[in-house]
């Protein structure tokens, strides 16, 4: 799915208030939003769907509708693999893409930046905590989320996650109904049981 972004006055339009109303929300800072080099706030489907259920508004079948996108990115072809699969055992979810480093990685997300990204923190020349940076300081990338996995053992701590805004973290091996469980949630979908996990 295309990054996909909303100015005030279609959301004014969702939620049936005044285009200043949302304006409002966004200065007291209750909703996200970036700003263009031209000056106009944008938000991200993610994060309008997020401050929606907060305060329990209704969601419009717009914003729910669609396949997100998911990005694997892991320099180790079987793991890649690996991932691929138990994300396309939901299809009617997820869209995959796979790529075996942090540069192809930013390359792929800088012609059309996913949902999610589930990303080797551990890689050779550019490692997934530079590419983490590098997302969260773009705003058109900021709202990102962004699963980290390891096979290596790296200190990573609390404190480490919440400084490359990493949203979810697992050591390798990890357990797959977990991993798709947590996916899901970040994205703000329901899994349906897949046939067989490998």
């Amino acid at each position: 799915m295309a990054f996909k972004t909303y100015t005030t006055h279609e959301i004014a339009k969702f939620c049936d208030v005044y285009p200043s109303s949302v304006l409002h929300w966004i200065k007291e800072g209750k909703l996200k939003a970036h700003v263009t080099p031209g000056g106009h706030r944008r938000v991200a489907r993610e994060d309008l769907i997020r401050f929606l259920k907060q305060f329990q508004m209704p969601i419009p079948a717009e914003l729910q509708a669609g396949r997100r996108r998911i990005l694997v990115v892991d320099d180790e072809p079987e793991m890649a693999r690996m991932l691929e699969k138990i994300f396309r055992m939901h299809a009617d979810l997820f869209d995959i893409e796979v790529c075996g480093s942090g540069i192809d990685a930013l390359i792929k997300i800088g012609q059309s930046p996913p949902d999610l990204v589930v990303l080797d923190v551990v890689m050779p020349k550019m490692d997934g905590f530079q590419v983490c940076r590098i997302l969260k300081t773009r705003p058109e990338t900021s709202s990102v989320r962004i699963i980290a996995l390891t096979g290596k053992k790296v200190p990573i701590n609390e404190h480490k996650l919440d400084e490359h805004h990493i949203d979810a973290f697992f050591r390798k091996p990890f357990d797959v109904e977990q991993l798709l469980v947590k996916a899901a949630q970040l994205l703000g979908v329901t899994l349906a049981a897949a046939p067989d996990t490998p």
